[in-house]
């Protein structure tokens, strides 16, 4: 019998994630009659609904009946020119219940026939398309939180909705609706918006973009009122392209502010100050009363089990051959004060470094603002601030612990993690030798990277203001376990597991092992949910790296501590010691003890940090650290070098 294809096996592993959310969900819940009764036709992609084997969408009727012939599979999904997977919905139905688990896939409902839409935050989709669905309603809609373009075009629009969520889009595309005006739009991490053939709109006001936007089109639309700030009136003063069929404020533009006139020709009025806050939090959301039934508890791990059981049998049977990643090489200098020589290159003592790397991922140290130190290490520190008006973290070394090897550590963490974040933003010419970038809702968005000298290098993340895992457990611990916690109830704890377990698909599909997962290096947001981060260890897949024993050894599999050959099976094990933080509130083995009372320490004793337990309590540390440097939440590095360990609540 053949194995499931890599991708058949991922559609099989989310579904089945799916099933285990909704089997926790549905023990809380009583028989209640078609939740789509008021749709005459309804497109859903609930596997209790959608019969057919494979389904990932299908339509039923108002009895939530699935109507025969109507249900698509992953054999509807094709590629376009960009080798981008394309799902077009064909078949008409009136409302949009939900969506499939697809990642990185372009969903479109080319209507007409489309009437409303509904909670589809638990998709993963990030290109959504309900262009000509004229009378759509998005009153009731609950966007995906990965939701990254979005087209309302020719939906007779005479107002943008208030449920899109502007501020995530990178891509907004509106064009041939009624609109009249745009107000209070939040762009500013869009790089291309398409108001076109709308000749109705005349009014723009406090619409903000930045630094990313290229392309903006307002083509047959003739504005009297057109107020930005600062930074947005820069915005379009940069943006490669600015179509607009003509602008004339000379009436409507009155002190404090005043009129500037874009490179472009045309004449803007810019406000005195800035049109939106610099950062916005919303408050974390008022925690529900969690059900005690055990029932759910007991169902919900036992299901998970059996999906982890699939996960890790299909990655042992399927991996493929692959080359050996490049390792970062350097030279054996002595570290001493860099001087900057320049963009791209430093000197250490008298042989350079080489930053070109980093070159496209650099930020302007100038609008980097450091604002308070909010964690720290042994060898490193994490800084809320801000950057061109996102709230952002910044990590970088401790004075006195940046030596080369702590450099190079951060260096290659970097490189990592960012993999052309960049790329649709610089210019066409330049170059990336990377093939691959690290964009995903359940990881953690590197924004880039700053230095003055090697010495200072810093990189610089997205914010994510409820901290870690392990800080929310410890903070929602509940006074017994059978009680359960009702400050972090299972039905949340099962949407935080399905957001870690699609970050480490993700990284799996490009061929990389995060070998460090744990609690800490889990990061929630009240807004944007569970995320990954943390890839100082992680690594591409290859035979000449997976037998190192990188991580954290209460989390660490077998095959790692005993230095044999390992894959992404590694990862699902440390899924399942995080599978009983959550359970429990504790990190794994916390009562676990030597037999003397004490608890059980771990030793470097190679270069290649051979990890062992010490049963006698005693190893040779002449290249490692001794067994009392261990602490319970201690990362096992080669002797080497150890790589920037801060505790890092908030991104």
């Amino acid at each position: 019998m053949p194995l499931p294809t890599k991708k058949a096996f991922v559609t099989m592993f989310l579904r089945l994630a799916i099933l285990t959310s909704l089997s926790v969900r549905a023990l809380g819940q009583t028989a209640a009659t078609c939740p789509y009764s008021k749709y005459a036709t309804t497109y859903t992609a609930d596997p209790i609904y959608c019969k057919q084997p494979g389904a990932i969408l299908c339509i039923v009727d108002s009895q939530c009946k699935e109507i025969p012939n109507t249900s698509y599979t992953r054999e509807n999904v094709t590629k376009d020119s960009t080798l981008t997977d394309v799902f077009i919905v064909k078949r008409i139905a009136e409302h949009v219940a939900s969506l499939p688990s697809i990642w990185n896939t372009y969903v479109q409902f080319y209507g007409p026939g489309v009437k409303s839409v509904g909670n589809l935050s638990a998709s993963n989709v990030t290109l959504l398309d309900f262009e000509n669905n004229p009378g759509i309603s998005y009153a009731d809609a609950v966007f995906p939180k990965g939701l990254s373009r979005l087209s309302v075009a020719r939906n007779a629009l005479k107002e943008l909705p208030t449920t899109i969520p502007y501020g995530q889009l990178t891509g907004f595309f509106g064009w041939e609706n009624d609109f009249t005006s745009l107000e209070n739009i939040d762009f500013r991490r869009a790089s291309e918006v398409k108001f076109t053939g709308i000749p109705s709109l005349v009014t723009l006001q406090n619409v903000s973009f930045s630094w990313r936007l290229v392309k903006v089109f307002f083509d047959v639309s003739n504005f009297t009122t057109f107020l930005v700030d600062t930074v947005t009136f820069q915005a379009l003063d940069n943006a490669a392209i600015f179509q607009v069929g003509g602008i004339d404020v000379s009436r409507s533009c009155a002190a404090p502010n005043t009129p500037k006139t874009l490179k472009s020709g045309y004449t803007v009025c810019v406000s005195s100050g800035p049109l939106l806050p610099t950062e916005t939090t919303e408050a974390p959301p008022t925690p529900t009363k969690a059900s005690s039934n055990m029932a759910a508890i007991v169902g919900g791990v036992a299901a998970g089990c059996v999906v982890l059981g699939l996960f890790v049998w299909c990655c042992v049977h399927q991996r493929r051959k692959r080359k050996p990643s490049k390792g970062l090489t350097t030279n054996d200098f002595s570290y001493k004060q860099a001087t900057t020589t320049n963009n791209n290159e430093s000197t250490m003592g008298d042989v350079p470094l080489n930053m070109e790397d980093l070159a496209l991922v650099r930020l302007d140290e100038k609008a980097l603002v450091k604002t308070k130190v909010v964690a720290h290490g042994a060898y490193g520190e994490v800084w809320i601030g801000n950057y061109k008006g996102d709230t952002v973290a910044i990590k970088r070394l401790l004075p006195g612990k940046n030596n080369k090897q702590d450099v190079l550590f951060l260096i290659e963490e970097i490189k990592l993690a960012t993999r052309c974040a960049l790329l649709d933003v610089v210019p066409a010419e330049s170059r990336c030798y990377v093939q691959h970038r690290l964009e995903s809702p359940y990881i953690v968005r590197t924004v880039g990277a700053s230095w003055v000298t090697p010495a200072m290098l810093e990189m610089v993340v997205e914010w994510m203001d409820r901290g870690d895992l392990k800080h929310v457990l410890e903070t929602t611990t509940p006074p017994s376990p059978a009680v359960g916690s009702p400050t972090f109830p299972w039905l949340k704890k099962v949407d935080c597991l399905l957001s870690i377990v699609e970050g480490l698909v993700y990284l799996h599909s490009l061929d990389i092992i995060h070998r460090d997962l744990k609690s800490r290096n889990i990061l929630m947001d009240s807004t944007k949910g569970t995320k990954l981060t943390d890839f100082g260890t992680a690594r591409e897949e290859s035979s000449e790296t997976m037998t190192i024993g990188v991580g954290t050894y209460r989390w660490m599999a077998p095959e790692v501590l005993k230095e044999h050959y390992y894959t992404v099976a590694a990862d699902i094990y440390s899924l399942g010691m995080v599978i009983s933080e959550l359970t429990t509130h504790h990190i794994p083995y916390v009562d676990l003890t030597n037999g003397r009372g004490k608890k059980p320490s771990l030793c470097v004793c190679t270069t290649l940090a051979r990890c062992r337990e010490s049963a006698g309590g005693h190893c040779h540390h002449e290249h490692g650290y001794s067994p009392r440097d261990s602490t319970d939440d201690r990362s096992v590095v080669p002797a080497v070098g150890r790589r920037t360990r801060a505790t890092m609540p908030g991104i």
